[in-house]
């Protein structure tokens, strides 16, 4: 079985509104995730400005999904300081909550467009 995990990226982020640098949307640093002896996540560095659009891409068994719920308080890391508009996970999981918003694919209208 082959084993993947997600690259990790900083996003450079120079461009300032009114002088000031863009807020953060999404932070994790050391994003990390086992399921008893498979890691799944292992040290995921995110940094994600406001008001940008951002794709989270990969293999299957890449942990796109474990990262997601994560990010959306679905699950507890294991460890990393993870904030998420501007809200700790570990101290406001519930000020996350009402900041955010989470779909998956099953509610995707795909099969229901035509040509």
């Amino acid at each position: 079985m082959a084993s993947y995990s997600m690259a990790s990226f900083v996003i450079p982020t120079s461009k300032k509104v009114d002088g000031l640098a863009p807020s953060t949307a999404v932070s994790a640093v050391g994003l990390r995730k086992s399921y008893g002896d498979k890691t799944v996540l292992d040290g995921i560095d995110l940094h994600i400005p406001a008001g940008t659009v951002f794709a989270l891409l990969g293999p299957n068994g890449a942990g796109k999904t474990t990262a997601v719920k994560i990010l959306s308080t679905l699950i507890t890391a294991d460890a990393g300081t993870l904030r998420v508009g501007g809200y700790e996970l570990a101290t406001d999981a519930q000020a996350v909550r009402a900041a955010i918003g989470v779909t998956g694919q099953f509610s995707a209208v795909d099969g229901l467009i035509t040509g």
